[in-house]
């Protein structure tokens, strides 16, 4: 019997500068990506779907003819381990501090009064920026020391739906977009507009590209196709997500379950510290700690990849 990998996680039981760092970005923490926790090293994930259709025509002649029930994946998702190691002038952070407190919106993410807190706040908002960054376009082949993200892992894939693309602009974008949503396979479209976990991740601006076609008056007539939900942009129900690390002449569509970001964070046992050198030198702080990613989409014959 097969192991099936897991394919939640709870928050709740890693640290709080886990929580903040990885499930505290805005790309995990709304639900667009799929994570794995408790995963320390490289490994095979063991994981299931059907493959076939399980009615058969009976042409009562006692017939058996089987099919594969299930497809399996086993692809292997690497494991990368990153440390943090930082040293900051505590004026410095003090001065950072005020000036993110201040900027445009800052109402809307105020820090806490606590410097040590609003360090960690801080950094776990970049933190969160960088680990997005990687799941696109990380690529071990130009930095060993980092794991392939989705379209390193897309452009050398031979089972991936792939529509040749081009650089999308204000004229072409609402055409573009209807060829990837046309090239879903069945089976993903019907459970991810069900479960609304099909998503089409495109770059920021992609996105600029796509506003500025449907505020044009020439597109109204062909606009309808898209929606605006509390800030959230559909195609014929499939949501546009931007992301950073994608180009203007990329998108993808794919279901968050088939997107998985494997990470080590599971016990108290992974930790980063912040605190102050001795004299001399106490008015500097120290941050140091260490995780592990990881990066795979199990099937990939069931992900568009505009390129």
């Amino acid at each position: 019997m097969y192991n099936i990998s897991p394919l939640s996680y709870q928050p709740s039981t890693n640290m709080d500068w886990f929580t903040k760092a990885l499930f505290g970005g805005r790309l995990i923490e709304n639900g667009k990506i799929d994570v794995i926790t408790g995963v320390k090293e490289s490994t095979l994930l063991n994981l299931l779907n059907f493959e076939h259709t399980l009615l058969q025509p009976d042409g009562r002649d006692c017939a058996w003819t089987p099919e594969q029930v299930f497809k399996l994946s086993e692809k292997e998702v690497k494991i990368k381990t990153y440390k943090i190691n930082l040293e900051q002038c505590i004026d410095d952070l003090e001065r950072k501090r005020i000036n993110v407190m201040l900027k445009p919106g800052a109402k809307n993410t105020e820090l806490p009064e606590a410097l040590e807190e609003a360090t960690m706040q801080m950094l776990a908002a970049e933190l969160s920026s960088e680990i997005e960054s990687k799941i696109f376009t990380g690529n071990s082949a130009v930095d060993a020391n980092d794991f392939d993200g989705a379209v390193t892992v897309l452009s050398a894939s031979t089972e991936a739906v792939k529509i040749t693309g081009s650089a999308l602009t204000k004229a072409n974008i609402i055409g573009e977009v209807e060829k990837v949503y046309d090239a879903i396979p069945e089976n993903v479209l019907v459970k991810g507009l069900e479960f609304d976990t099909v998503k089409i991740y495109v770059a920021y601006e992609t996105l600029q590209r796509l506003k500025m076609a449907l505020a044009s008056v020439s597109n109204q007539v062909i606009a309808t196709a898209f929606t605006i939900e509390a800030e959230t942009l559909r195609y014929l129900g499939i949501e546009i997500v931007p992301v950073k690390g994608l180009n203007n002449k990329t998108m993808i569509a794919a279901d968050i379950t088939n997107f998985l970001l494997a990470t080590d964070l599971l016990s108290d046992t992974e930790e980063i510290r912040i605190g102050q050198f001795p004299a001399p030198h106490d008015s500097k702080i120290f941050i140091d700690g260490r995780l592990r990613l990881g990066f795979v989409i199990p099937f990939e014959d069931e992900v568009v990849f505009y390129n």
